[in-house]
């Protein structure tokens, strides 16, 4: 309607400024001086009013059209974007991710807008976070499978492998909080270092021990075990390393000498193995305050392991098996 007004107002000068001076051109040739007068402010009225006409329609009235029809333009293309989404089902997650400031070797949070659908995992978000939107975000990775290990870190509170992690089912309020795994020291970002680790598994010699080296590396003929014998053990070799029992166990995050969850679940694995020949041997050397002993059976190790591995569990086994050697050694 203002649009309207405005090129009446427009017209009505443009058209009316002439007549007016065409009247006063035959006024002032009949004499009538006073109507030519009148006739001419008329004129200049009428030219002002042009101008102010013509000014707001290039200068405001244009703008507000060009503002009009880019949103216009725009409305439809973002409906068309949501619409895209809604038929491949995907929606866009808000994950927070905890990243190391160098300038304030401080940990930050960095907020990013992630599309994902059913089936996209936390690795696979922040794998897209990396690729397109943010080059130096650090993660560790390789297998996507879980089977490797490597991509264990701390979702929503939880030590979890991020390549196993529904981003889904994972969200709270609409939103996913990625940190570094706590019972590591870090490296950078989500990248913690495993040395510590790896120290803690080496020193309770996990691996089969046969009295002749030699036939342990040639023997003969396979070792014979019924299948009664391997499901004593078998549950405790699925474990893949990943470190997410150690980082959920409450012992190890407050005494860093205890030898943790995952080495001694190692220990009970050979120790259950009738091919092992180490015997009492390798429960006496757990049979420490830093090692089975130091075990407060918090679970939380078990809860969160991705292969189903019992760590709490053995533990209890070792200390049972421990028990029972003290009992049978006071007998004899």
């Amino acid at each position: 309607m203002r649009a309207s007004r405005f090129m009446v107002l427009l017209y009505a000068s443009l058209i009316g400024v002439p007549i007016l001076l065409y009247l006063r051109l035959i006024s002032t040739l009949y004499g009538a001086y006073l109507v030519s007068d009148i006739l001419l402010a008329l004129s200049a009225v009428g030219l002002i009013i042009f101008g102010a006409i013509g000014f707001m329609e290039v200068y405001v009235h244009k703008a507000h059209k060009i503002a009009d029809v880019s949103m216009q333009t725009n409305e439809p293309a973002m409906s068309a974007s949501h619409a895209e989404m809604a038929r491949r089902g995907t929606k866009i997650v808000n994950i927070s991710v905890s990243r190391f400031d160098n300038e304030s070797k401080s940990m930050r949070r960095e907020a990013y807008r992630v599309e994902a659908d059913k089936n996209t995992t936390v690795l696979g978000a922040l794998l897209s976070i990396k690729s397109e939107k943010d080059p130096t975000l650090a993660i560790r990775y390789s297998c996507r499978m879980g089977i490797c290990g490597s991509c264990g870190m701390v979702v929503n509170g939880k030590p979890a492998l991020a390549c196993e992690t529904n981003v889904f089912e994972k969200m709270a309020d609409g939103e996913i909080t990625v940190e570094p795994m706590y019972g590591h020291p870090l490296l950078k970002d989500l990248v913690t270092d495993f040395d510590d680790f790896f120290e803690r598994h080496i020193s309770v010699q996990p691996g089969l021990h046969r009295a002749d080296k030699a036939e342990k590396y040639s023997a003969k003929e396979p070792y014979k075990l019924s299948r009664e014998d391997i499901d004593k053990f078998l549950p405790y070799s699925y474990c893949i390393m990943c470190g997410l029992c150690l980082d959920a166990c409450p012992v190890v995050n407050s005494n860093p000498n205890f030898v943790g969850p995952q080495a001694l679940s190692q220990v009970y694995r050979y120790h259950a193995d009738k091919a092992d020949q180490k015997g009492i041997k390798r429960l006496l050397e757990v049979d420490t305050l830093d090692g089975v002993w130091g075990c407060e059976f918090a679970g939380a190790c078990s809860k969160v392991c991705p292969k189903g591995v019992d760590p709490a569990g053995a533990i209890q086994l070792l200390k049972g098996e421990l028990m029972e050697n003290v009992a049978n050694e006071e007998k004899k």
